[in-house]
């Protein structure tokens, strides 16, 4: 059952029960699907199957993503990316992580946004051409995260302090813009 559908300008967020649609004008013929894991009891686990290959979707701490607007933008840019031949990673799923960052280092992006030891929450970000691909990848992560599946994905626990420091984002910027509009700035703008 649909709980909402949102639009703002370029995307569309779906919030069904436990996952939401994210429809990019751009990239029409992709689907891409996150939600969002708290309390997740197998990290170790997760991050050597992410290691060997064996997670095809993007995990993320979830402790440094602030909208859907920030997945959207940094999917869509590693979708350009991808489509146009000048993705600097192997992947679409690292690329992601990648267009995430303030920065184009791949190791500092990957160590700072991407799955570690340390994380207790964690947003899946699948991207698929079908919706039997899709469901696929969705069927997988759920058998393979053992932790609680939030019911409503447009709220997201993240750290202030943290995004701060990755992104550079001083409190005096935040008395004249949001949060969400400094930290999507950096990473749409990023050359």
């Amino acid at each position: 059952a649909v709980v909402s559908t949102q639009s703002t300008g370029h995307y569309y967020i779906t919030n069904n029960l436990r996952m939401a649609r994210l429809t990019l004008e751009q990239h029409p013929g992709k689907l891409v699907q996150y939600m969002i894991f708290r309390n997740v009891r197998n990290i170790s686990e997760l991050v050597t199957l992410l290691k060997a290959g064996k997670i095809n979707s993007v995990l993320l701490s979830e402790h440094i993503v602030v909208s859907p607007l920030h997945i959207a933008v940094a999917a869509n840019r590693a979708l350009h990316n991808q489509k146009n031949g000048t993705m600097k990673t192997k992947s679409i799923n690292t690329e992601i992580i990648l267009c995430l960052s303030p920065n184009n280092n791949i190791s500092q992006s990957l160590a700072r946004l991407g799955l570690s030891i340390n994380s207790y929450n964690v947003v899946s970000l699948s991207i698929a051409d079908s919706e039997a691909e899709l469901a696929e990848k969705i069927h997988d992560l759920k058998s393979k995260i053992k932790a609680d599946l939030v019911n409503d994905c447009r709220g997201f626990q993240y750290d202030d302090y943290e995004v701060y420091d990755v992104y550079g984002i001083s409190k005096e910027e935040l008395s004249i813009d949001s949060l969400e509009n400094s930290v999507v700035t950096r990473i749409a703008t990023k050359v």
